[in-house]
């Protein structure tokens, strides 16, 4: 299901994933609503938890582009105005399951000077504290997500592309590893680069390179984020999306290559039309793609696994006390 927010002469378009409404807040403040405001998408999980069991009551993804035209550091007025929008709403959504909510900054929350237009406003109008978390941390969640989701493999490598940032999360032996995270983020490249595609692709492979990662042999790659899974919806033809059929399919390396090559000579209303679940990320899907293949070549891999278990999954496999710091 598709809602719209309307700010100024801006549409703000957003998919909602999976609902399954309740309107009764939980007695048991079992139920919590993790709201991650990433540089590019806010994201929305409501779930229960019992037993460290989850049942997701609401999924969505509304596309802020908060970190677009952030220069200096600053983020531009529109972009706070659309992200403040977005946060009104699924905050407002989220009251009629919890008053459990847990807002989460990654990437350009942590780089934005002037990020407190944000954080105080959420603290002033709404009483809610804005978890800033640290690229690392943010990799080491993404593998709480994850660690028991693919339990056919044996050594993993995930990588998580983002809008500023892409974090890397190494799991062998039952165990997370290490936690990388580096400036590689779509809407970063998108801003600097333009479509300078051969330049969005040399600064990945140079960052790739310069990193020391852990050395593993046949490794599995598994993607998260919105440019895998949003390959892997059009993969399977899909007009809305679905995380029963995306989480845990496959992406081949000539798979990737050909959506690149296919994207590079369309439009962005070609784009669109490929991607009526989430249409505003047509602008920023080349770059995506381009990122993901320079991961895929720099490992030598010949497929990637997808999954839709990003952050906010991962921190609801947090401790209780844990997650009562973070309201």
């Amino acid at each position: 299901m598709e809602s719209v927010i309307k700010t100024g002469n801006l549409e703000i378009r957003s998919t909602v994933l999976f609902i399954s409404e309740s309107k009764q807040k939980s007695k048991m403040k079992k139920i919590y609503s993790v709201i991650d405001v990433g540089t590019n998408n806010v994201l929305l999980l409501i779930a229960s938890k019992t037993d460290g069991n989850l049942e997701i009551l609401r999924q969505a993804s509304y596309t802020s582009a908060l970190g677009k035209n952030m220069r200096d550091n600053l983020l531009s007025f529109d972009a706070i105005e659309r992200t403040r929008k977005i946060l009104d709403k699924v905050i407002s959504d989220s009251r009629k399951f919890t008053d459990n909510i847990i807002v989460i900054g990654t990437s350009c929350s942590r780089e934005a000077e002037n990020i407190h237009l944000l954080s105080d406003w959420l603290r002033e109008k709404h009483k809610l504290k804005f978890n800033i978390i640290s690229g690392e941390r943010e990799a080491y969640l993404n593998g709480l997500a994850n660690f028991y989701e693919f339990p056919f493999l044996k050594k993993i490598m995930l990588f998580d592309v983002g809008g500023g940032s892409t974090e890397f999360t190494f799991i062998a032996e039952k165990q997370i590893l290490e936690n990388i995270s580096l400036e590689i983020g779509i809407r970063r490249f998108h801003d600097k680069f333009s479509n300078d595609f051969d330049k969005i692709a040399k600064e990945t492979k140079k960052i790739l390179s310069e990193t020391r990662f852990p050395e593993f042999e046949e490794i599995s790659l598994i993607g998260i984020g919105g440019t895998v899974t949003s390959l892997a919806t059009i993969k399977n033809g899909l007009r809305k999306y679905d995380g029963t059929i995306v989480h845990k399919s496959v992406l081949t390396k000539e798979e990737i290559d050909a959506f690149l090559q296919k994207f590079r000579y369309s439009t962005d209303s070609q784009i669109s039309e490929l991607m009526p679940f989430e249409p505003l990320r047509a602008d920023i899907i080349i770059c995506g793609t381009i990122i993901v293949k320079e991961i895929i070549d720099y490992f030598s891999a010949d497929k990637i696994f997808v999954s839709d278990r990003g952050l906010q999954f991962g921190v609801l496999k947090l401790e209780e006390t844990e997650l009562r710091e973070m309201l």
